[in-house]
């Protein structure tokens, strides 16, 4: 072998070496910061949110039915129809959210508690049920949810996220009673149905923001029997839902 190819072959292995360190140091440089955390890490798990919704949040409780005797002794029938609805003019949220399981850095399963409470009045369904009374609204939702990109873990990169979940949630309307007059047993009671939400998260700044409907459903109930202890004379079917529109900003 010549003088002059040891030269060119020396500089040709030169040069692959080179761009071999060059394109490691752009990996190294495009790489996530993403680390699988055990699952008792609580601070790297936790999210804490705040969440407000304007106008958009409806519940209805299920049909119950009481005794109007235990407040009214003279009352004719023993047994009458009672359902309440609501609408918030405005609800303020806290929820605490657990990953389960980051799998990725865009890519999560968590469990989720967006407890809210809604300022408003409650009032009958409808014409044929009593409703019950009070201000104030309580959910509080134990949701387990998939996240997608944006949001998902702390070391997300997407600038878009979306997340769907399901579960259940415990509604309470009329959760102060302005009232002097007692409530009868079964009149605005607390009830768990099942719930699905899904969202959409986008960067704001530098936080993820999430847009958030949340939707409740109990099962179909058929009414026979109207707030004053006498028979329709058509059945009535309903069920108790929710639907709630919420904004929700990260805080941790």
């Amino acid at each position: 072998m010549t003088k002059n190819s040891i030269i060119i072959l020396l500089l040709m292995l030169t040069n692959v070496s080179f761009g071999q360190v060059n394109a490691t140091e752009n990996d190294e440089d495009q790489s996530s910061d993403f680390i699988q955390t055990e699952f008792t890490d609580w601070k790297s798990r936790t999210y804490l949110s705040i969440s407000s919704s304007f106008l958009i949040d409806y519940i209805t409780s299920p049909l119950a039915y009481y005794n109007p005797r235990e407040t009214q002794p003279s009352f004719k029938y023993s047994r009458a129809a009672t359902q309440s609805s609501t609408t918030s003019l405005y609800s303020l949220g806290f929820e605490a959210r657990y990953n389960i399981l980051d799998i990725q850095e865009n890519l999560a399963i968590a469990l989720s508690a967006p407890v809210a409470f809604g300022f408003s009045t409650v009032f009958a369904s409808a014409p044929e049920v009593r409703g019950g009374s009070g201000f104030g609204t309580l959910q509080i939702p134990v949701l387990a949810r998939l996240y997608f990109g944006a949001g998902s873990t702390f070391f997300a990169v997407d600038d878009f996220g979306i997340n769907i979940g399901a579960g259940y949630e415990f509604n309470k309307l009329g959760v102060f009673n302005l009232n002097n007059d007692p409530q009868s047993s079964g009149v605005n009671k607390g009830w768990i149905m099942p719930a699905i939400t899904g969202g959409v998260s986008f960067i704001r700044g530098i936080s993820p923001v999430e847009v958030n409907i949340k939707y409740g459903f109990g099962p179909l109930q058929d009414q026979i029997i109207d707030g004053e202890g006498n028979r329709l004379t058509s059945k009535r079917t309903t069920r108790a839902t929710s639907l709630k529109l919420s904004l929700v900003y990260p805080i941790n």
